[in-house]
């Protein structure tokens, strides 16, 4: 399997000074997390005995806070959401199955179930309608042999969210098909409007409404590498049975952490989404003060946005310009087949990221002449 044009693109320059490709807030240190003084006592008892291949109880009751319709028992702990999604597709897995995808999506959407076996169907969201979720169109391409509709929201890469009722209403029109709604929801805990602490999700609504989540993007723990899923517990054991096969469990330690993270972060919650919300408005009259070079669908929530160059510039000339000549990176819209986009990061610290503005403007100002 080949490296994706969003890693290599990304990986070979990652030592921009200024780097709006990435996806995420930038990322905490430990002490951020348990004050210095407090590490001793949270940590030093722990052991390195394996541990509860779901996740331990402590840290499943900490995650299920974060839903309306799950307790503990309806949390699987995982290796990041990439292995939720994995173990997810692995255990619905069945000859001839088929998934449906929305794009644009991180590529893992599809390349996962691509290399499982999977028949990958795509829907592609339009930019004319606000990249809104096309209920019609996804009910249209599914069979009794379709296994999931995966969707992201906040979406990757364009911030745009589905609501409750629309993704109510996708399950109640498949409600006739072994088919389930797999939400990836990464960025739920960063809306944009004020004193909305986290968008709701309907993960463990019904049966057939699975969650996918994550510690890692809007905390800025990446590294800690803590994701799970939401869903029934019988749906849960088949997949933890497959679990136990991969990662088979989180490492204590990073339990522990995270155990803390979620009980205790409140305060690193609250200032990324100020970050966010702020480098938000500043990206909306950047492209509305350009307007005759960019347009946007306005993210809602989450840590990026997905400009798009009029007039047909190619946005791998313009991230290569902007990288060569101002030290600044984006991410083209061919890393998500969508040519004339480019993903651009809200997580950095608001300094940085109008700096980061006032150079893309020279770019902009270089290819208007």
């Amino acid at each position: 399997m080949a490296a994706s044009f969003l890693d290599e693109w990304l990986d070979a320059r990652a030592d921009a000074r200024y780097n709006l490709g990435e996806s995420g807030i930038a990322n905490i240190r430990l002490d951020q997390i348990i004050p210095a003084e407090y590490l001793s006592d949270r940590l030093a008892h722990l052991d390195f005995e394996h541990n509860d291949t779901r996740g331990s109880r402590d840290l499943r009751e900490e995650i299920a806070r974060l839903y309306d319709h799950a307790d503990a028992d309806n949390v699987l702990v995982t290796a990041g959401i990439t292995e939720a999604l994995l173990v997810y597709l692995m255990d619905r897995r069945m000859p001839g199955s088929n998934v449906v995808v929305l794009t644009p999506a991180f590529h893992n959407l599809y390349d996962l179930p691509d290399v499982l076996g999977y028949e990958v169907r795509r829907i592609a969201l339009s930019f004319e309608s606000n990249f809104s979720l096309p209920v019609d169109d996804i009910v249209s391409v599914c069979d009794s042999h379709t296994r999931a509709v995966l969707l992201t929201t906040p979406g990757n890469p364009m911030g745009t969210v589905f609501s409750s009722d629309e993704i109510l209403n996708l399950a109640d029109r498949l409600n006739s098909l072994d088919c389930d709604i797999v939400l990836d929801e990464q960025y739920r805990l960063l809306p944009y409007e004020d004193g909305v602490e986290r968008l709701t999700s309907m993960a463990n609504c019904s049966d057939r409404i699975v969650g996918l989540g994550s510690a890692g993007k809007c905390y800025g723990t990446v590294g800690l590498r803590v994701g799970w899923a939401v869903s029934t517990p019988a749906r849960l054991a088949s997949m933890n049975a497959i679990k136990a096969l991969t990662s088979h469990a989180v490492c204590k330690l990073n339990d522990s952490i995270c155990v803390s993270l979620l009980r205790d972060g409140r305060h690193i919650i609250a200032a990324n989404q100020a970050t966010v919300r702020t480098n938000s408005k500043a990206l909306e009259q950047f492209v509305s003060e350009n307007n005759t070079m960019l347009s946007m669908v306005p993210p809602a929530a989450g840590t990026v946005a997905f400009p798009f160059l009029n007039a047909g510039l190619s946005s791998i000339d313009f991230g290569e310009k902007l990288y060569r000549d101002h030290d600044v990176l984006i991410l083209p819209g061919e890393a998500f087949d969508m040519p004339g986009f480019f993903r651009v990061r809200l997580g950095l610290p608001v300094e940085e990221f109008i700096t980061a503005l006032e150079r893309i403007q020279l770019t902009l100002d270089d290819m208007r002449t």
